[in-house]
């Protein structure tokens, strides 16, 4: 099959990771796969299969370009001051000629036709909503804000998936979606549940380093530096532990994102800054998980929980705040036990019980039982049975 994976950039950031899993993984699996980005960012995650041919769509540029399309730019900026957050959407009626042309030459190059074509994320189809073809397929890679555009949410979201094919990524994923359409009267042709995919071999691969990342053994989060993601809550979480169970791990943080100043602040304020250390944005995340002794995520929400998949699959023991999202989809089976409240607490009690916890022959089995789910040979045929 010729397919097309479609993400609206290629930053360093769960999403993007996997956009770029999926596409290398139809092109494993031997299809013709291609990726495509519509915003002229900082190119920091890449396919690990380096004939994958990666397309960028400017259409923002390409929009500003013309005269018609400049007053556009400035008409839409006026709208969103009296509709909040909707700039993309009326954006999206110029965007997506220019995706359309654009989408057309290059199947003119190829000298076929895409048979799939995969948006990943909704701020990706936000841009491209006025846009309907049967190839199209939509994928919710989070929980549904139902009233996320005020009074606006029900003709928004209409737009958004009425008559769409709509994958999302977790049973909470999808419960989430469900209730969202419910509530609006939405019918999608159809919606159902594929997961993220992992190439758990490359993961191996990538998760080998000989330098030695942090001068003492630590516990280890990370992720985009952002209210959801709850930093301030691991922080909280790990000074409990340090002081009721005198953990000797220091915590290291991996990620960038406009909470950094607020952490920084809680870390000065605890008197943990011999403890916690920031360590920037990583491109490979896999040997910071290799060499930790344990990794928490400590999120409000997650569409699926991509970090716990990865951590494990580097086989470092993990836990999670039991939060609404696709958390439970990896969390089953012996991990449930790692589940914690979103307490510091409840986290810092689970922090113990994982760091007193052996990586057994048991715990294996359990593990890979579960990351099986995630193989991305398993999820590529989901997608070829449900969309072929």
């Amino acid at each position: 099959m010729n397919i097309a994976v479609v993400v609206n950039c290629l930053k360093i950031g769960g999403m993007e990771r996997v956009a770029v899993n999926l596409a290398d993984a139809f092109y494993s699996d031997g299809h013709s796969s291609e990726l495509i980005y519509l915003k002229n960012r900082k190119k920091e995650v890449n396919p690990r299969n380096k004939d994958l041919p990666v397309h960028l769509f400017n259409l923002k540029k390409s929009v500003l370009s013309t005269g018609v399309g400049f007053i556009w730019f400035l008409i839409c900026k006026v709208l969103n001051i009296v509709f909040k957050k909707t700039f993309p959407l009326w954006f999206a009626y110029a965007e997506s000629y220019f995706f359309k042309k654009k989408l057309k030459a290059l199947e003119e190059k190829n000298g076929h036709p895409f048979d799939l074509i995969i948006f990943r994320g909704q701020g990706t189809f936000e841009h491209l909503w006025p846009l309907h073809d049967p190839r199209y397929v939509y994928v919710c890679e989070s929980v549904q804000t139902k009233y996320r555009y005020g009074k606006f949410s029900k003709y928004i979201f209409s737009k958004l998936f009425d008559n769409r094919k709509v994958v999302c990524v977790s049973d909470g994923a999808y419960d989430s979606f469900s209730d969202l359409i419910k509530t609006h009267s939405i019918t999608p042709e159809k919606h159902l549940m594929i997961s993220n995919p992992n190439d758990f071999q490359q993961i191996e691969l990538e998760s080998h380093s000989d330098e030695q990342l942090h001068q003492n053994s630590y516990i280890l989060g990370l992720g985009r530096l952002v209210p959801n993601k709850n930093f301030s809550l691991l922080i909280d979480a790990y000074n409990h532990a340090v002081k009721h169970y005198d953990i000797k791990q220091d915590l290291l943080i991996v990620g960038a994102g406009k909470d950094l100043n607020t952490i920084k602040k809680k870390i000065i304020e605890l008197n943990l800054t011999e403890r916690v250390y920031l360590k920037g944005q990583q491109s490979n995340p896999f040997p910071w998980y290799k060499q930790a002794d344990l990794f928490i995520l400590s999120s409000k929400s997650e569409g699926l929980g991509m970090v716990l998949i990865e951590a494990l699959a580097c086989k470092t023991k993990v836990i999670s705040t039991d939060c609404k999202g696709g958390i439970r989809q990896i969390m089953n089976g012996d991990l449930a036990h790692f589940l914690a409240q979103e307490t510091p607490k409840s986290l810092s009690e689970k922090i113990h019980l994982a760091l007193n916890t052996e990586w057994d022959e048991s715990f294996d089995i359990s593990v890979q039982k579960t990351l099986h789910n995630f193989d991305a040979k398993t999820i590529v045929n989901k997608y070829i049975n449900e969309f072929t």
